[in-house]
């Protein structure tokens, strides 16, 4: 699973339950280039069936309507300015989870429903509609009223981001959907029968270059009989706790013939889709800098992946690349 400030989250196209922390998160792209905005004023949560269309929640400007706020499902504003870079409150590290009851009064906003700049990556925000605190969990809205959460139903929603892209620029929303689920939970009658394939798409890195190496994964479930609505639940987001070894295949005699590159770990930035795709950041230049025994730069790598899929660990055969 996901991690924000070393606190598990599920994403939302992860079948999310209505009782999780649902990680809501977006990315902002500007001209092909992960980009930060230059602020976020909130981020709205309203019921899709009953806003199948933007006029329902925005204005003539296209941005969420004063009168429309009290019918949001949740309300997320950063504690602060809202500024990306200036804003403290918006840093990862100041979520922290569920919302804590002291003598009767929740802590309704702090550190609870706020918008975060998740990580070191430009342009990935995220802020956690978390069902563990329903009834608890508050956000504030632009007329400066309290909102409580009420995504309390399994339904789908729409989740509208109101941002600045520039100092001088005027404010914009962006609209995106999720649903919450209550069927997360089944029974079978007899022990699945899982079988994983990964496929390494990157074949060749050019020498100065990072790119994101994607490994697929193919989940096929062999139990013949049992219902394919089953089935189709482990297609997507079964994947958890991966990590990803990769090593330098020398034919060097005078250097030994596997150099690590890197230590798998807790600590790597793995991201996981919804299709079980695995994306790891690679550069070849700082990832191979100051490896031991490495030779040229240039070669034969070999990547390995390990990830659990429900009471089994799978380790992946060597999948090779490039780097020349």
């Amino acid at each position: 699973m996901p991690l924000i400030n070393t606190i598990e989250v599920v994403d939302r196209h992860s079948r999310p339950q209505v009782i999780s922390r649902v990680m809501l998160r977006t990315f902002f792209i500007n001209d092909g280039v992960y980009q930060n905005p230059y602020a976020i004023s909130s981020v709205h949560v309203f019921n899709r069936a009953q806003n199948l269309s933007p006029e329902t929640v925005l204005d003539d400007n296209g941005l969420v309507a004063y009168g429309q706020t009290s019918a949001a499902a949740m309300v997320f504003k950063p504690g602060g300015t809202g500024i990306i870079g200036e804003d403290a409150t918006m840093l990862e590290s100041y979520w922290h989870g569920d919302v804590i009851e002291e003598n009767g009064n929740p802590d309704i906003c702090l550190n609870a429903s706020g918008i975060y700049n998740l990580g070191a990556r430009d342009g990935e925000f995220a802020c956690v509609l978390n069902g563990r605190s329903l009834g608890l969990l508050s956000g504030i809205d632009q007329n400066g009223e309290w909102i409580q959460s009420t995504a309390s139903g399994a339904i789908r929603y729409i989740d509208v981001w109101t941002i600045k892209l520039t100092s001088t620029s005027a404010w914009k929303t962006y609209v995106n959907d999720f649903e919450l689920f209550d069927n997360t939970f089944m029974s079978v009658t007899q022990p699945l029968l899982l079988r994983t394939k990964n496929t390494l798409y990157n074949k060749q890195v050019i020498l100065g270059s990072k790119v994101d190496l994607k490994i697929g994964t193919e989940v096929t479930v062999e139990n013949r009989d049992l219902d394919d609505s089953i089935k189709n639940i482990f297609k997507s987001s079964i994947i958890s706790n991966p990590s990803i070894t990769i090593k330098k295949h020398n034919e060097d005699s005078n250097l030994p013939s596997l150099v690590w590159v890197n230590k798998p770990g807790p600590s790597q930035d793995i991201r996981i889709t919804s299709d079980n795709t695995l994306i790891y950041s690679f550069d070849t230049v700082t990832d191979l800098m100051n490896v031991d025994n490495l030779g040229s730069r240039s070669g034969t790598y070999s990547l390995q992946v390990e990830y659990n899929v429900l009471s089994e660990k799978i380790v992946s055969p060597q999948m090779y690349f490039i780097v020349k």
